[in-house]
């Protein structure tokens, strides 16, 4: 039988989840290599941010903490999952891969997870049911594909991105901003595409933060788990 890819709902007891149901407008992504968690905090309203950052800080046991923007913080832990009853913990000891990262919002969890035998999958709702965990499956199918082509997804990297910011940042690739030494400047870019210099400079600088943002967790697991 082919592995099948499973898109779950989760509601736990887990401190984040008490977290984004105190505060609605906040958002986090969560990796973890078992030896650290990176948690990235995101909120479109300034006062929530502040204080779910505050109260993180006050729940765990914080190693480092890297300020992206004025709503983007990313913070790196002690993993908890062998502390917290989560969905992660469940499937260490079962043959499912939990393709990080987790999502929270609004007091839910959502995992995107790989079962390589439909056994493992059922023993892990049937665990998370007896443990009085609210559990959603909302999307099941076979999986066929290379496990290696899912981790850092095509959208994960830019489904966030406007398209104005899409346009941005190709425009300006396309006419060798990247390149060392750097071919044209910004007004430059700005005056061959027809809009003002300001306005493409908001679109690139914020399309470059959110794919560095979606990249960095990675990196640092990455590094981290090398250099130990």
């Amino acid at each position: 039988m082919p592995a099948t890819e499973v898109q779950i709902k989760a509601k736990t007891n887990s401190p984040i989840n008490g977290l984004t149901e105190r505060y609605p407008s906040l958002r986090v992504w969560m990796w973890c290599n078992y030896l650290q968690d990176v948690y990235e905090i995101v909120s479109d309203s300034p006062e929530e941010f502040r204080g779910a950052v505050e109260e993180f800080r006050g729940i765990y046991h914080v190693l480092d903490e890297t300020e992206i923007s004025t709503n983007i913080r990313l913070i790196t832990q002690n993993c908890v999952c062998s502390k917290e009853t989560t969905v992660h913990e469940n499937i260490q000891e079962l043959e499912i891969l939990n393709l990080m990262p987790v999502f929270y919002t609004r007091g839910f969890e959502y995992y995107r997870l790989i079962a390589f035998r439909h056994e493992a999958l059922s023993e892990l709702f049937d665990r998370l049911s007896q443990q009085g965990l609210q559990v959603e499956v909302r999307e099941k199918a076979p999986f066929n594909g290379m496990v290696c082509d899912s981790l850092v997804t095509l959208n994960s990297l830019v489904g966030g991105l406007t398209d104005k910011q899409v346009d941005a940042i190709v425009a300006a690739y396309n006419n060798g901003y990247y390149q060392t030494p750097r071919r044209v400047n910004v007004q430059a870019i700005a005056d061959r595409v027809r809009v003002p210099r300001t306005t493409l400079q908001e679109h690139l600088n914020k399309a470059e933060n959110k794919l560095i943002s979606s990249i960095i967790p990675q990196i640092q697991l990455y590094t981290r788990k090398t250099r130990t």
